[in-house]
């Protein structure tokens, strides 16, 4: 996981950043394939993600996975 200073200049929101992600990805991790995840933060332009905004990704790149497979 990736969130440098360019990101977010703060370490506080750095670490929320990554908390935020590795909860999200723990709690659906079920339904990702056994792989190497990459994120990485780039400039937030609308503020800092919340945590619904990490989980909707993460659960639009299950179903990604899943029609991949198909």
């Amino acid at each position: 996981m990736i969130a440098g200073r360019h990101a977010w200049p703060r370490a506080v929101d750095r670490n929320r950043f990554r908390r935020l992600v590795r909860e999200t990805f723990r709690l659906l991790q079920h339904r990702l394939q056994s792989r190497d995840y990459v994120v990485r933060a780039r400039n937030p332009q609308r503020g800092e993600p919340s945590g619904a905004e990490i989980e909707r990704l993460l659960v639009v790149w299950c179903a990604t996975e899943g029609q991949r497979q198909a």
